[in-house]
């Protein structure tokens, strides 16, 4: 478990919130989880979510879609698992 800065903007400004977690994507997915999607400033499926390792100050950027799907998949509710479809996050 490494700690992640997650970092977007929603309604009230911008967030910065860290996380504890296994990976970037998992980190963007726990925060946005708990703070909730519909409050983020741009609701379009590219809006960007910038996460970075505390450790090493490595980034990833990850959009809404990627996060939400990653999120839907922690809750339980896809079915699916990222893995199915090893290029999910181009489409």
């Amino acid at each position: 478990m490494n700690w992640y800065l997650v970092q977007y903007a929603d309604s009230n400004g911008m967030v910065y919130q860290w996380a504890q977690s296994s990976s970037h994507l998992d980190a963007a997915s726990d925060v946005l989880i708990d703070r909730g999607f519909d409050k983020m400033l741009h609701t379009n499926d590219d809006t960007m979510i910038t996460v970075v390792r505390k450790d090493d100050y490595v980034a990833g950027n990850y959009t809404r879609d990627e996060v939400l799907k990653c999120a839907n998949v922690s809750l339980g509710l896809d079915t699916g698992t990222l893995d199915d479809d090893p290029d999910w996050w181009r489409e």
